[in-house]
């Protein structure tokens, strides 16, 4: 991570962007300006009111050094590159620290199910490492759902779909009501 992080204060209106406390670049005053829709508003607000939360870092969306990135193919075979959008500091039940992905995640998107399923497959791999590893969207009813990617069996319903849209995941099993 940075050490000189900066933020804009406003939107591009003019109009002061709304504050979240316990981000890891947060002010004096505990909060941290930040542009988020209303899936990731709605997923960094159930985060922050967690047992054991820490504080939570809004992962860059584009390739930066200071973004956590995953590696995908796309559906044309070409490379790129998923940058989950909430990393989240916990303390665990131990007392140590850990941290967790938790990534707010449409098909709206063309490389929806690439991404989806490359984060299904980081988790395989590094699930030891995190608290949790989610994928979050909103279900065809509108409620948000959650895919706990580091259960084996949503991970492999995830590497076997085959459908155009990744909604069709989080409207049966194995996805759960989040959070």
């Amino acid at each position: 991570l940075r050490t000189n992080e900066r933020a804009a204060t406003k939107d591009k209106h003019g109009d002061d962007l709304p504050r979240y406390a316990g981000h890891l670049f947060a002010d004096a005053d505990g909060t941290f300006p930040v542009d988020m829709n209303d899936w990731e508003r709605a997923v960094v607000e159930a985060e922050i009111a967690r047992p054991g939360f820490v504080a939570w870092y809004r992962n860059p969306g584009t390739a930066t050094p200071a973004s956590l990135r995953i590696a995908y193919e796309n559906d044309a075979g070409d490379w790129a590159s998923l940058q989950p959008d909430v990393i989240v500091v916990s303390r665990r039940d131990d007392g140590m620290f850990a941290a967790s992905i938790v990534d707010p995640h449409g098909d709206h998107l063309a490389d929806a199910r690439a991404k989806l399923r490359a984060l299904a497959a980081f988790a395989a791999r590094f699930d030891d490492r995190f608290i949790r590893v989610e994928s979050i969207a909103k279900g065809s009813e509108g409620a948000l759902r959650v895919l706990d990617l580091r259960e084996a069996a949503v991970r492999d319903a995830v590497l076997a779909f085959t459908g155009g849209k990744v909604t069709a995941l989080y409207d049966d099993q194995p996805a759960r009501p989040y959070p």
